[in-house]
């Protein structure tokens, strides 16, 4: 109930779009990484992956405590 008072719609919106523009980059490094372009370490790709992953949980949290209101 403390948590869904400053936990609102806008709020998942936006950690949603910082969602989005992490699985992007990860998913363009990755592609350069492939094809050989730039001169990008395999790790930046595994530490984006890895960031996007813990941003997923943080929206995926926030999303439930909208909805279900805790």
């Amino acid at each position: 109930m403390v948590l869904s008072t400053w936990i609102t719609l806008p709020v998942v919106m936006a950690a949603g779009a910082i969602l989005f523009l992490c699985l992007i980059s990860t998913a363009v490094v990755g592609f350069l990484i492939m094809k050989g372009k730039g001169d990008i370490p395999f790790t930046w790709h595994v530490n984006l992956a890895r960031l996007t992953i813990v941003i997923a949980l943080v929206h995926a949290t926030l999303a439930m405590v909208w909805f279900f209101g805790w």
